[in-house]
């Protein structure tokens, strides 16, 4: 943890890009990233080096820029080996006002952007989500949450408010589809069973180098399965794996996964991810 004397900040809002109105704090400094458009003295702007057209791993305008600038390449940095992939702009401030124990609060930013790439997209178009580990982010961005409230219990740290971070679980029920053949309802039943386990099923599809019939419907399959079965085959190393097969970070250079780039797919990956992030926080213990 960096000694709280070197910081210039003692209160921080953090303000993501999801939807939803939003207003500066009125005590402190408040944070917003790349697109947002928002001026004052206590608004600080914080881009990837890329977007802003740099070099630099973040252009922050705003007060105190330079110091804010080499904290974050710093932590990004340190997280990128535990992502295995560049985190997000929004994941790397909470994770520095975080080491520094200040007071912080989050909102518009629940680290879970939507996949889904609809049907205008061509196949050779990516969503900007996609550059980013959103499960390990999740996974990391809970276990600072929870670490905070240990400490805090000490007096030492102030854990931040951060609402959307915790994800609610819904009660769902399996409708099954019309196009289903009999090799995807076996599949099903086997699954629910407890025959199949649907992390392995992930790990077949992702393994396919193109987009399959039976490919799509599995997915489909996989869409609809109750948390109970998610949970009943649940490790961490399991997870682990799985987060590794829901981003691309280089779309311009790489196809990546099929289904991250095929608009058909890619409806069903948001309740696959919303399953496997609900098991992670099962296993955090974060409820």
């Amino acid at each position: 943890m960096l000694p709280i004397e070197q910081s210039p900040f003692n209160k921080v809002t953090i303000i993501g890009n999801a939807n939803g109105d939003w207003a500066a704090a009125k005590h402190g400094y408040t944070i917003i990233f790349n697109g947002t458009v928002a001026t004052g003295n206590q608004i600080i702007n914080v881009c990837n080096g890329p977007y802003a057209g740099s070099t630099e791993d973040f252009v922050v305008t705003g007060e105190h820029s330079q110091w804010l600038t080499k904290q974050l390449s710093r932590v990004a940095k340190e997280l990128e080996t535990k992502l295995q992939c560049w985190p997000s702009s929004g994941l790397v401030c909470f994770v520095l006002f975080s080491q520094l124990g200040i007071e912080l609060s989050l909102s518009r930013m629940s680290l879970l952007p939507s996949l889904n790439r609809g049907s205008a997209l061509s196949e050779s178009e990516h969503l900007p989500c996609v550059v980013h580990n959103w499960l390990g982010e999740r996974r990391i961005a809970i276990e600072y949450h929870l670490n905070a409230k240990d400490i805090n219990i000490k007096g030492n740290i102030n854990q931040a408010n951060w609402p959307e971070l915790l994800l609610l679980e819904e009660t769902e029920t399996y409708k099954p589809s019309p196009v289903e053949s009999q090799e995807q309802v076996k599949l099903l039943t086997s699954i629910n069973n407890g025959d199949e386990d649907p992390f392995t099923q992930i790990m077949h599809l992702s393994e396919q180098n193109h987009k399959t019939k039976s490919g799509i419907l599995n997915l489909g399959l996989l869409s609809q399965l109750p948390l109970s079965i998610w949970l009943k085959y649940l490790s961490q190393q399991k997870l682990l794996v799985i987060e590794q097969l829901f981003f691309n970070q280089s779309p311009e250079t790489s196809r990546g996964f099929w289904y991250l780039s095929d608009n058909e797919a890619s409806a069903y990956l948001d309740p696959i991810r919303l399953k496997l992030a609900l098991c992670q926080q099962h296993l955090l213990g974060y409820n």
